[in-house]
């Protein structure tokens, strides 16, 4: 008797478990226009076991009760392609062609670089921010700092005219230096290449001291 009652107990604790499992079953089979109660009992039970099993291997069990998932279906958004730089590209082909030309492409493009941090420093401290004299040193050292932001700050805007014309320029500038080798003896041109930058190096930090000093 009581194994007919515990039988009884198990068939009606069963019964009750396929009839949950085949509610939340038809809510996920409802997509597919698929009842379960137009199924025979026999695939009803064996679909209900498929999917729990298929529920309870993709972890889909949460604080002991099935919870439907929902599938996003929505295209994911393609990451765009960062356009490059125009400017930083014509630049670097410059550059590229004027190292062509050895050092006289080199001497072609310090030498407009020298002559535009000259005079465009110029240009600022007496043009673009006058001061009076007697500044003090201090004064005049921070001056002179701000000044040279400005003017790199404005060779940055340049750069590409300037690699322009120091292309432009080189030709001109080889002829130059061979000239120059030959006039006063040097023993090669890369000599008298470093000699022409000693010099224009020499002239900037000249005169920049010079101006800074006679402020402070």
């Amino acid at each position: 008797m009581s194994s007919f009652a515990a039988a009884s107990l198990t068939t009606t604790t069963t019964t009750t478990i396929f009839q949950k499992k085949k509610q939340r079953i038809f809510f996920f089979s409802n997509n597919h226009s698929l009842s379960l109660s137009l199924l025979p009992r026999g695939f009803q039970t064996t679909y209900i076991n498929q999917r729990i099993q298929n529920d309870d291997d993709d972890g889909s069990v949460i604080d002991g009760s099935h919870r439907p998932r929902f599938c996003s279906t929505s295209t994911p958004t393609p990451t765009p392609t960062p356009k490059p730089n125009s400017n930083s590209n014509s630049n670097n082909k410059l550059l590229t062609k004027l190292r062509r030309y050895g050092i006289s492409g080199i001497l072609s493009y310090g030498l407009l670089n020298t002559v535009y941090y000259l005079t465009t420093f110029l240009f600022v401290w007496f043009y673009i921010t006058p001061a009076p004299g007697r500044l003090g040193y201090a004064a005049a050292v921070e001056r002179f700092l701000k000044v040279m932001a400005m003017v790199w700050v404005g060779s940055q805007v340049t750069k590409l005219v300037r690699a322009a014309g120091a292309l432009a320029l080189a030709p001109l500038v080889s002829r130059r230096l061979i000239w120059f080798t030959e006039k006063f003896k040097f023993e090669s041109e890369g000599k008298a290449f470093m000699a022409i930058v000693g010099v224009c190096f020499g002239l900037a930090l000249l005169l920049f001291f010079w101006v800074t000093l006679f402020w402070a």
